[in-house]
């Protein structure tokens, strides 16, 4: 009985051993395949900038590319060229790199060939070679065309032929060169009910700019108030907006006899945002021609100038009517 169970003992034991060395063994295997670390692609680029894409990997247990890169514009030059050395270390695993732009190839590096780095035309591409190699492709005067999906691709030889992939969006964009305008209105001032229109125009940029309006620092959002124009696109690709403005004019809009009215455009509240403001005077209703003037140069409470309009119109009529008495 003792021998028995000193046996099953050490039969567990070696039981364990071989399985701690078989999932030690696929650890290593799984640590020494071909692993995608990180692809990074700049969100946005102004137009005629140069932009890095990066795609960092892992094979045979090390890692190629810089980890302290990011996607921010830098001083490309700074960046050594170290295509050389990859191509002596990984010729025997290293297959390929290639990336794409809308699922079209517009760059390869293949370590084993005699040209390690070739690029492809495509419209809105210009690549720098002296500045690309197996991890990072430098992308010179961008343009609108410049816009779209990149995507890496990394493929190992044998005899695993691994593949990774990872992608990311680009956007190219023109800021506008001014901001928003209110249309010019010959009207600086209201009356009571009467209807306020407005325009206002975005200056030109790509993407589109969004325009909000804001009453009294107050973001405008009843659709009844907006009135919504179709854009305009220029030959070059740059884009126009337009909104509307609508509003039947009441006491509750006025502050100290005016409203402030601002135009606000937006591309991304990162990237830009200017405004424009119109300021309205305050135009009471006519209660008598006579008092015009006041209701006109009136900038105090409102209902305080109503009472007042009130009792001097009383007062009018009543001298109207008992002079003619008294004579």
């Amino acid at each position: 009985m003792f021998e028995s169970k000193q046996e099953t003992d050490t039969m567990l034991l070696m039981l364990n051993s071989w399985i701690g060395l078989l999932l030690g063994i696929l650890s290593i295997s799984a640590s020494l395949g071909l692993k995608l670390k990180s692809v990074r692609i700049p969100p946005y680029k102004h137009r005629l900038e140069s932009a890095l894409l990066e795609c960092h990997y892992e094979l045979n247990g090390q890692r190629k590319g810089h980890s302290s890169l990011d996607g921010t514009n830098r001083r490309h030059h700074a960046y050594q060229n170290d295509y050389l050395s990859e191509r002596f270390d990984e010729k025997e695993r290293l297959y390929s790199i290639k990336w794409y732009k809308d699922n079209e190839e517009f760059y390869r590096y293949v370590p084993s060939a005699p040209q390690p780095i070739k690029s492809y035309k495509i419209e809105g591409i210009a690549v720098d070679p002296n500045h690309s190699d197996g991890t990072k492709v430098l992308l010179r005067r961008l343009t609108l065309k410049s816009s779209g999906i990149y995507r890496c691709e990394i493929s190992a030889e044998a005899p695993n032929f691994d593949s990774v992939q990872g992608e990311g969006r680009m956007d190219v964009i023109i800021l506008p060169k001014d901001g928003p305008h209110i249309s010019e209105s010959e009207r600086k001032s209201y009356h009571n009910g009467e209807t306020m229109e407005l325009n206002c125009t975005s200056g030109r940029s790509y993407p589109a700019s969004n325009l909000q309006w804001y009453l009294n620092d107050v973001l405008v959002t009843d659709p009844n108030n907006i009135i919504h124009y179709p854009s305009f696109q220029n030959q070059h690709g740059l884009i126009t907006t337009f909104l509307g403005l609508s509003i039947v004019v009441n006491n509750r809009h006025y502050i100290d006899g005016t409203i402030r009215i601002k135009c606000m455009a937006s591309l991304s509240p990162v990237l830009w945002r200017g405004g424009q403001e119109s300021i309205v005077q305050w135009e009471q209703p006519t209660i008598d021609n006579r008092v015009a003037m006041l209701l006109v140069k009136s900038s105090g409470n409102v209902q305080s100038w109503n009472i007042c309009i009130v009792l001097v119109s009383l007062l009018l009529y009543l001298q109207s009517t008992l002079l003619p008495r008294v004579a």
